[in-house]
């Protein structure tokens, strides 16, 4: 055998060894990837994903979650003025229409409402909307389907709740408790800007909402604001009556600066003050709270 042809299987073999361990090794990451997801945001990403308008099925339906018509939607009359109250009303998809202008080929997004009909309007042919993951903007439509995908998975489970950023179900804002356990009774459409509202009830049964996304791209997604494990657990050191004050974001005299930050969070600014009896370290707030701490703990605070 030449020796060029035996050079030549041995780049082939090196070649093939390498997609191999590649693969292997893109495979790997892959699932370490997966196993460093937090139980949360393995949830939101098994079983949430945002529908392209070339996934959307004939009759699927949208609730809107504003009063008025959603700006870039048009009633096919032209009349648009006639149109209010619409929070909570049902729009349905009725598929794709496409016109020919003096631009080229356009479609048209078409939507009811009971007796009324609706288009959005796309400056591109329908090949391109199908080619592309293109979806409409129109954040007053929430979809039913991830709705009602939501309340199935969620109604009637325990969860700790993480934000202290509670309203009323008559949508007052209200400084609530957080690392508590927290019973979720539905979930309903939300607003512009966070598409679901998770009503859940306290251990005194009072029920409140909070407004969210299962959408890890936003800063109140679910994991931010919800954990399937008691928090209580990672921290046994911890007295009750100091967890006491940490679900309701108080600090007292004495408490830790672990036991203080995991209650009003990391300071913007960290400074040194010297006195003759050593250094306190005072912790600065935007709020306009500070701490300060004399060996490790808590001396002095004003909470805003």
């Amino acid at each position: 055998m030449k020796l060029s042809n035996i050079y030549n299987i041995k780049l082939v073999g090196i070649l093939i060894l390498s997609i191999l361990l590649s693969s292997c090794s893109s495979s790997k990451m892959a699932e370490d990837e997966q196993e460093s997801l937090s139980q949360e945001k393995l949830f939101m990403q098994t079983n949430f994903k945002e529908e392209y308008l070339k996934e959307w099925k004939n009759g699927d339906k949208f609730v809107c979650v504003t009063n008025e018509l959603p700006a870039l939607l048009y009633p096919k009359n032209g009349v648009k003025d006639n149109y209010s109250n619409l929070q909570g009303a049902v729009f349905e998809y009725k598929g794709l229409e496409e016109i020919q202008t003096w631009k080229g080929y356009e479609t048209n997004i078409l939507f009811e409402m009971g007796n009324s009909h609706f288009i959005y309007k796309v400056s591109k042919p329908i090949t391109d909307i199908f080619s592309s993951n293109f979806t409409p903007l129109l954040p007053e439509f929430v979809s039913y389907n991830y709705i009602s995908k939501a309340d199935s998975l969620l109604k009637e489970r325990v969860v700790y709740i993480k934000t202290y950023n509670w309203y009323t179900t008559d949508g007052v804002e209200e400084k609530g408790r957080r690392l508590i356990p927290v019973t979720i009774q539905k979930v309903v459409a939300g607003n512009k800007i966070y598409p679901l509202s998770l009503i859940f009830k306290t251990d005194e049964g009072k029920e409140y909402m909070v407004y969210t996304t299962m959408y890890m791209s936003q800063y109140s997604a679910f994991d931010k604001l919800f954990s399937f494990t008691n928090p209580r657990d990672k921290y046994p050191q911890i007295k009750d009556s100091i967890w006491e004050q940490i679900t309701q974001a108080k600090v007292t005299l004495g408490m830790t600066k672990d036991e203080c930050s995991i209650s009003l969070g990391l300071p913007n600014e960290v400074s040194q003050i010297p006195e003759y009896s050593g250094l306190r370290e005072r912790w600065i707030y935007r709020t306009g709270t500070y701490l300060e701490f004399k060996d490790g703990l808590l001396v002095e605070f004003r909470v805003m």
